[in-house]
């Protein structure tokens, strides 16, 4: 009797875990091509708030690649490595505001985020919101923020560079940032000048915020059009990406 409802208990536990693995198992893919794939040396997905990387495969021919294994339901970011600069994904979607009809952020709004933002930096003597986007109730801002002039223990010619995303909040009639999280820190190194006016940053909204999904386990970007390889730290908000349907 005993042995009969072990295997009962078994079988159905088989069957649990038969039912549960592939969903366990599930991942996610984003695809896209290259416009040009010569002198890529690398493409891979970014989990922001782990800084987990996930490495993709690109075909060197057709300029086709993917970066599988990627968890269902987390936003991440593409990054493209080429020819000494970087195309990188920045995710600047942010909730929706209580209006009926969406309405976007005034002149007079990106001002005083702006601002604000500018205002509670202290350590850096440079801060430059690259970008700000959002609606009338919620924004998020790129930051570059320079420390150029000396600071403990610097040495000739040393400085610091920081680019990070934050985001603001407007819950009655002032803009204050979002007090539920921090930010996120793209970059923060300290290092020579001459070695900062040589990057070539380029982040495009069109590649960042990727999430795969159950029903939708793959992200196909289309086709990609690699930024020019120029000195500088930018924000490319034009369509310069087309996703597939």
């Amino acid at each position: 009797m005993r042995t009969g409802l072990a295997l009962v208990v078994l079988m159905l536990l088989s069957v649990v875990l038969h039912a549960q693995g592939p969903a366990a198992g599930a991942s996610g893919t984003i695809a896209g091509t290259l416009d040009k794939s010569d002198g890529v040396s690398g493409v891979f997905a970014i989990d922001r708030s782990s800084d987990k990387k996930y490495p993709g495969k690109l075909d060197g021919k057709t300029g086709r690649f993917a970066i599988a294994g990627l968890p269902l339901g987390n936003a991440v970011d593409c990054v493209i490595d080429f020819r000494g600069a970087r195309l990188e994904g920045v995710n600047l979607k942010v909730p929706r505001s209580d209006y009926e009809e969406e309405q976007p952020l005034s002149a007079e709004d990106i001002k005083t985020i702006t601002e604000t933002a500018r205002s509670v930096n202290k350590f850096e003597n440079k801060v430059e919101a690259l970008v700000v986007s959002g609606n009338i109730q919620h924004a998020a801002v790129v930051l570059l923020k320079l420390r150029t002039e000396p600071f403990y223990e610097s040495k000739p010619g040393e400085m610091i560079w920081r680019l990070e995303l934050w985001h603001f909040e407007r819950p009655d009639e002032t803009w204050v940032k979002t007090q539920d999280e921090l930010f996120t820190v793209f970059y923060r190194e300290r290092l020579q000048k001459s070695v900062y006016d040589k990057k070539s940053i380029t982040l495009d909204p069109a590649l960042g915020g990727l999430k795969p999904t159950k029903e939708q386990p793959t992200v196909n970007l289309g086709r990609i059009q690699l930024s020019a390889v120029q000195a500088g730290i930018r924000v490319r908000t034009n369509k310069s990406v087309v996703r597939s349907q």
